[in-house]
């Protein structure tokens, strides 16, 4: 009996731990707003269920912090750890299913969140890479038309009713959120529904590039090369931007275009520009990506923006007050993706101080989110003012140096545009010279594990957030 109690505490233990560790990575917004109101629930099979208090807190901790979370729990618990959040309502009715399990109309396969993992298993089962899921909320049903985007949606919409009938390849591109990510996972989703049995391979360019390398170096390259271009119906690509200079990804993902492209698969890719503006992109692949259809996505209308609002908040179960609704609209005019970032942000934190949702609420808790979409602050800015504070040039934390005090101060520049202006880990890595996120992580990490026991370096901390905020 007391080894049984003895093991039912301890996962709960560990999770405890883990979040300690979050604590001391995160600020005290972040942690008091969305990680302190976690509960643990359960550990089967390597797969640590938690429960947030509602869809704002799970939505917000699954597109902005888990890494960090899947990171924590991994020391946390001292070995690799799926990690899955439900909401609290729904703990009861959800802890029941296994591992392997979702409580989802949607296929197993689109559980949204395994342990990462590169397979290249080759079953007639549904096929996603296993680093990168698609996204249960991601459907096109809930993505929102308006003039900006109608074109792509319509394409979106054909392609995912008929794979590879026309529209291949399908190209969208825009600027950074504002839903391309949606709408390409959108057709993955609505392909899946349709036929379970379709071969849906969903992933970053940078994830094709890290499975291109580690089928090299593992020497499973028939392996790789049967699951994208023989396993494969549909292959969507987010950000293939990220090919650029990397001659033997390219080559390799160049014949796999073909492969697919001849046997009448559906291609379809997104990007942040149009393919021959690509710079580092060879000219047939960028020859190929215009084979199709290109469709381009703009920022959003103020009409646009506030119906993405009200959607986002009716499907979280509350009235966001019309006052608000315009308020924020007219304060985030280019990304979708902060537009509901600053929405989950906002009443999440209201949820937990207990306060009214009003303009002024708005106005006091989202000055970081508004300051990035003013352009008031910028990574630039962060970047150019760190540098000049350490006698440094922008380019060189930027670049490759690896000297101390270049390395320390383009820590502090990543720690600050991601405390700053709630820069994903992915676009700080990307900013700082085209490194990954886990590069970002693991700088942030370090900066605020030293300043904890570093006065000096709380002290600069302090002075460049200032001067920067009143710069604006």
């Amino acid at each position: 009996m007391v080894a049984i109690q003895e093991f039912e505490t301890q996962p709960a233990d560990a999770f405890s731990e883990t979040l300690q560790i979050l604590k001391r990575r995160l600020s005290l917004f972040v942690w008091q707003g969305f990680f302190e109101p976690l509960h643990f629930v359960s550990l089967e099979h390597n797969t640590l269920t938690v429960s947030a208090p509602s869809s704002f807190h799970r939505d917000w901790i699954q597109n902005h912090y888990l890494v960090e979370l899947q990171e924590s729990a991994a020391q946390g618990f001292h070995r690799s750890i799926a990690v899955k959040i439900i909401e609290q309502a729904t703990k009861a009715q959800n802890s029941s299913f296994g591992a392997s399990q979702t409580p989802s109309s949607l296929p197993q396969s689109i559980s949204p969140l395994k342990a990462p993992r590169l397979g290249f298993e080759t079953n007639q089962a549904p096929i996603i890479l296993e680093s990168s899921l698609l996204n249960p909320n991601h459907t096109l049903d809930s993505f929102v038309m308006g003039p900006s985007n109608q074109m792509a949606y319509t394409a979106c919409d054909a392609v995912a009713r008929e794979p590879g009938a026309q529209y291949s390849p399908l190209f969208l591109f825009g600027p950074v959120g504002i839903g391309k990510t949606h709408l390409i996972q959108g057709i993955g989703l609505y392909a899946l529904q349709k036929n379970p049995n379709a071969r849906i391979l969903y992933m970053s360019a940078e994830q094709w590039v890290n499975a291109y390398i580690f089928a090299i170096r593992e020497k499973r390259f028939d392996a790789f090369r049967k699951k994208f271009r023989n396993d494969c119906d549909i292959l969507l690509i987010d950000d293939i931007q990220f090919l650029a200079g990397k001659d033997a990804s390219q080559d390799e993902f160049f014949h796999t275009f073909n492969c697919l492209h001849q046997a009448h698969k559906q291609i379809v890719v997104t990007s942040d520009k149009y393919p021959h503006e690509i710079e580092g992109l060879e000219e047939r692949l960028q020859t190929r990506l215009s084979w199709g259809l290109i469709a381009d996505i703009r920022p959003p209308e103020i009409e646009t923006r506030m119906a993405i609002l009200d959607r986002k908040a009716k499907s979280c179960g509350f009235e966001l007050p019309k006052e608000v609704c315009h308020y924020l609209a007219s304060q985030i005019t280019t990304s979708v993706r902060e537009l509901e970032g600053a929405l989950i942000r906002l009443t999440a934190f209201l949820s937990v101080t207990k306060s009214q949702l009003t303009v002024q609420a708005a106005k006091e808790y989202l000055s970081p989110v508004f300051r990035r979409s003013t352009g008031a602050l910028s990574a630039e800015k962060i970047c150019d003012h760190v540098a000049a504070y350490y006698d440094l040039k922008s380019v060189e934390l930027k670049g490759q140096s690896r000297q101390r005090q270049v390395t320390l101060a383009r820590q502090i520049a990543m720690t600050l545009c991601r405390s700053m202006m709630a820069f994903s880990l992915p676009e700080i890595g990307r900013f700082f010279g085209g490194r990954d996120h886990t590069t970002a992580l693991s700088s942030i990490r370090k900066i605020n594990e030293m300043k904890e026991s570093d006065i000096s370096l709380q002290t600069v901390l302090s002075k460049l957030e200032k001067s920067l905020l009143e710069s604006c």
